[in-house]
């Protein structure tokens, strides 16, 4: 068995020759996909002429582009006869196959990733000189044929997380209630279960504000206003300043001790609203200022826009404690991974989950046990992101009336 797939890499990138466009739908296509140094260079050049508005290429052009750039990546890709490479691409490919060759050239390199990291990807792929057994050899073959990415990164991370099982969670523990339970209430009186305020004092007083760890679900009819409030929530969170009607000024928010509360970071994972939605929200918001008077660019006085120039300059004060990300097809891995990845690297505590409808993938993980679309928030909630990740809120929205 190889990860190198010639075959592919000449199918893909002769595919992308006679359509560019190909770039729209499979924008994650990129030249660490291509182990090949002639495959990527003429990656790199196909993509150029396609951001210059290029509909259709020939070998020839990507040739002469090649040329016209110089350098170390001409050199390489001449060495390589990158030519007569980008010639047989574009003899053979057939855009009907585009397909089949994308998912092979992904799951390749993603072994390539990770047995470069040291993974044990031992269940997919195994080398030439370690294979004996020539039926194993074929189950290997056929048993990647019909993963997906996302099944084989679920192998890895199983692996992972049994390992970290053993060590962690080995023994099961009998607690006695009475055990520290006095030293939990002056615990309680000294720092008292009550997270930063969310927006609205009710809700806030109810839910105890937002604390770390807990998990709040917002459901109400169409139209009623609940990914606009959880934006609110998250602004009220994300940033300690923002204009106050009832002082007629921009105000600071201040902790128990009299000082700027400290910013909390934010991730607001959306899957129908685009970034430029969020952001007339949020500026109305910070600012006070009706959002219709934003959208339209039509401001009552000279104030309201200086209030709205103040809000944006308050969101670029506190840049990147607001993380917008965009799942347009969501499921359990991809929130998953989304999730953890923002509560790893960038120290995120607190996820809004902006969910509108139930999407295909995650009707397909679903359909076969007829789960209804409450169940599916409640699976995905206690079954996959929530329990991986300690101390982080996650508040998931709905526009079904039925979830409870």
């Amino acid at each position: 068995m190889t990860l190198s797939d010639t075959q592919a890499y000449r199918q893909i990138i002769g595919c992308l020759m006679y359509k560019p466009l190909l770039f729209l739908e499979y924008p994650d296509i990129r030249p660490q996909d291509f182990d090949f140094k002639s495959a990527k260079v003429c990656l790199m050049a196909i993509k150029k002429l396609y951001e210059a508005g290029a509909t259709a290429l020939t070998p020839m052009e990507i040739d002469q582009e090649i040329e016209r750039s110089g350098g170390l990546a001409a050199s390489t890709y001449k060495n390589e006869n990158g030519l007569d490479f980008l010639k047989n691409a574009y003899e053979y490919a057939q855009l009907g196959n585009f397909e089949v060759y994308y998912k092979r050239l992904k799951k390749n390199s993603l072994l390539r990733k990770l047995q470069q990291e040291h993974y044990d990807i031992s269940e997919y792929f195994i080398d030439d000189k370690d294979v004996k057994d020539p039926k194993l050899e074929v189950s290997l073959i056929n048993k990647l044929e019909a993963a997906t990415l996302d099944e084989i990164l679920n192998s890895v991370e199983k692996k992972y997380n049994e390992i970290r099982s053993e060590f962690t969670n080995g023994n099961s523990r009998q607690g006695n209630p009475a055990e520290g339970v006095m030293t939990l209430i002056e615990e309680l009186r000294s720092s008292p279960s009550i997270g930063p305020s969310m927006e609205g004092k009710i809700f806030s007083s109810v839910c105890r504000g937002a604390r770390e760890g807990c998990f709040f679900l917002k459901s109400a009819s169409t139209s009623a206003g609940k990914s606009r409030t959880s934006i609110f929530d998250a602004c009220h969170l994300a940033y300690p300043k923002r204009w106050s009607h009832k002082k007629n000024s921009f105000i600071e928010e201040l902790d128990s001790e009299g000082n700027v509360r400290m910013p909390r970071k934010v991730l607001f994972i959306v899957t129908e609203m685009d970034k430029e939605e969020l952001q007339t929200i949020m500026l109305a918001y910070l600012s006070g200022v009706d959002e219709d008077h934003i959208l339209t660019g039509h401001y009552d006085t000279p104030m309201e826009l200086a209030r709205v120039k103040a809000a944006a300059r308050i969101m670029e004060e506190y840049s990147g404690y607001f993380i917008i990300e965009e799942i347009s097809d969501p499921n359990l891995q991809n929130v998953q991974s989304t999730i953890r990845k923002y509560a790893t690297v960038d120290e995120v505590k607190y996820v809004f989950f902006d969910y509108i409808h139930s999407t295909a993938s995650m009707i397909g993980q679903f359909t076969k046990n007829n789960v209804r679309e409450d169940e599916q928030l409640k699976v995905m909630s206690s079954n996959t992101t929530f329990p991986l990740i300690s101390g982080v809120i996650e508040i998931w929205l709905t526009r079904n009336t039925d979830c409870q």
